[in-house]
């Protein structure tokens, strides 16, 4: 990598005019800055960051703390940063991307280290906006070779989550979450269904991107002879299986009896409320991000592309797909 004493050699200035053009450009005369800047654009030049007095503060920028499972990933980093010695300021975006970009601004005003970010989007382009903050920013629960990040292996997660309702029989199974082709736990889900060549029905899917009235996806589940089109449902987050539960209930459905319903995380609602859930390792997850923020954190530059750091899921089968309780009662 070219160095400021080779721009000055090959351009036929100081260092010191080199420096001057990098860093006060309006000290230097048009033609020499131009001239400069070709050089750097030649010779493929990268400006090392600037040393960066420590703040000990980190900023967590999550999209929806009522959402359990964000709340206890909270709750873990908080806990993270107090045994290294640090503090953090959280921001809830409440899935909104106009909050999280003011809150990323607030962050670089308040002059912190580092950014725990559960992103709105993975658009490169604004990762890399994200990237050219004086701060570092790590990703949590999603995953992107612009910076660096840590997940779940949510492809997994969704067969887990398939092979375990199709072990239990069920061949007409329903979906509610987002449905786009970058949502990898409905990838994985589906590509365990494929293989065994069961198809989710269009009518069987609710996506939560569009529709937030799970209601009424439910009701039109279920026939005028208060028969189900669907024996399993499986959702994307515990807030959405409870509500999936909750309106069969409303509508006389015994859980798992006539449906059974998988959600995603094994946050505290689904241990509270006895849901078999897809496990995300929080702990881990915290952990893991936390060693790459410190690794950061040391880094004299950022780097043009980042390996993602892939944790593996494991499924917690609860009340809601199988009869445990009665079994042990027998």
């Amino acid at each position: 990598m070219a160095t400021v004493r080779d721009i000055a050699a090959h351009v036929g200035v100081s260092i010191a005019t080199v420096s001057r053009a990098l860093n006060e450009p309006n000290k230097v005369s048009p033609e020499t800055l131009k001239v400069v800047e070709d050089a750097i654009n030649e010779l493929n030049y990268e400006k090392k960051l600037p040393v960066k007095k420590r703040t000990n503060l980190f900023g967590v920028i999550f999209p929806n703390i009522s959402n359990p499972f964000f709340s206890e990933l909270l709750e873990v980093i908080e806990n993270e940063a107090f045994h290294h010695g640090r503090c953090v300021l959280f921001f809830n975006s409440r899935h909104n991307l106009r909050q999280e970009k003011l809150y990323l601004q607030e962050c670089e005003n308040h002059d912190v280290d580092g950014v725990f970010l559960v992103p709105h989007c993975l658009d490169e382009d604004y990762l890399n906006q994200i990237k050219k903050y004086r701060f570092s920013t790590v990703l949590l629960t999603q995953t992107s070779t612009v910076l660096p990040s840590i997940a779940l292996e949510h492809k997994e997660g969704g067969r887990l989550a398939a092979n375990h309702l199709m072990s239990l029989g069920n061949t007409k199974i329903g979906y509610v979450g987002p449905i786009n082709d970058r949502e990898d736990k409905l990838i994985g889900f589906k590509e365990a269904l494929d293989s065994r060549h069961i198809k989710l029905a269009p009518e069987h899917m609710f996506d939560t991107e569009v529709g937030n009235n799970i209601q009424n996806f439910v009701s039109g589940l279920i026939n005028q002879d208060g028969k189900v089109s669907v024996s399993a449902i499986f959702c994307v987050n515990d807030v959405f299986a409870q509500q999936v539960i909750e309106a069969f209930l409303t509508s006389g459905i015994r859980i798992p009896d006539d449906v059974v319903v998988v959600g995603f995380d094994n946050s505290l609602t689904s241990k509270l409320l006895n849901i078999s859930s897809v496990s995300q390792p929080m702990r881990e997850i915290a952990h893991v991000g936390f060693d790459e923020m410190l690794v950061q954190l040391k880094a004299t530059e950022k780097k043009s592309a980042y390996t993602p750091q892939l944790l593996l899921p494991r499924l917690v089968v609860r009340g809601s797909s199988i009869q445990i309780v009665k079994e042990q009662q027998q």
